[in-house]
């Protein structure tokens, strides 16, 4: 185990470069952190590039285990300077393991018979888009697709949010509308746009038994014109009418679990 005492250190500074967009793009890897998500990435054998640990963290044995862990496996292990890891990480009060891993290779999303998906329309903010990733992979969706506006999947925020489900479902970000729509037409997806002014949901059980793709707008802006027009159907969830619109990364879980029962039944 490396010992990384000093600010310019090269793993240290790819580390803090990944915490941009842009960092990660060029470098092709982005940055994890805490001991749950760190040992889910462990255990599933994702592709590790650097394991950081604080000083600090080796006074509780999880961590020590983990280490022992990644030494079996061969990872490449550093012991960090508390101050130092602390400002590498982008959280406030880090937990005391980080790792720099592989960026995914880019890959179509699987093609399902009878299966759901969702396009996330401008979501920006990275909690929602975490939380959204988290609950399609409960709802055992079959991937995810981003427009190009939306957050970024490896935003340290939404890595945090979705706790680990990132690992674990396609995701796939389109470079633009006309893609994402032509990709959505190779998955053989009935279009469904969330929308407060469509059909009632519990009137499209039969729409949610096919192949079918949720289309997620923001709160702000609700989903653009291009989706509505090219929709199958505009749904809507039922709410008393004093209510204020939900989340939509609540309103996203209340759609994925529908589709769930509906194509259970």
């Amino acid at each position: 185990m490396q010992s990384i005492t000093a600010k310019d250190n090269q793993w240290l500074r790819l580390a803090r470069a990944v915490a941009s967009k842009k960092g990660r793009d060029e470098e092709g890897c982005y940055l994890i952190e805490g001991l749950r998500l760190c040992g889910e990435a462990l255990a599933m054998g994702l592709p590790i590039i650097y394991v950081f640990f604080s000083e600090s963290a080796f006074r509780d044995g999880r961590y020590v285990r983990l280490s022992e862990e990644a030494e079996f496996q061969r990872c490449r292990i550093a012991l960090v300077r508390d101050d130092l890891f602390e400002k590498m990480c982008d959280t406030e009060h880090p937990q005391g393991v980080a790792m720099l891993l592989e960026m995914p290779e880019r890959q179509p999303l699987p093609k399902v018979q009878g299966g759901c998906y969702a396009y996330t329309d401008g979501i920006r903010d990275p909690g929602n888009l975490g939380t959204i990733i988290r609950s399609a992979h409960a709802a055992g969706l079959s991937g995810l697709l981003l427009s190009p506006d939306s957050a970024d999947p490896f935003n340290p925020k939404t890595v945090r949010s979705a706790m680990g489900a990132s690992f674990k479902l396609p995701i796939l970000q389109c470079e633009s509308t006309r893609l994402a729509r032509q990709y959505i037409e190779e998955l053989g997806c009935l279009v469904l746009v969330a929308d407060a002014e469509g059909r009632d949901i519990r009137d499209c059980t039969p729409l949610l038994q096919q192949s079918h793709i949720w289309i997620l707008g923001s709160e702000a802006e609700g989903p653009t014109p291009f989706w509505k027009e090219h929709a199958k159907s505009l749904v809507s969830l039922p709410m008393e009418p004093d209510a204020e619109s939900l989340n939509v990364a609540s309103a996203a879980a209340v759609l994925f679990y529908q589709s769930r029962f509906a194509r259970r039944r």
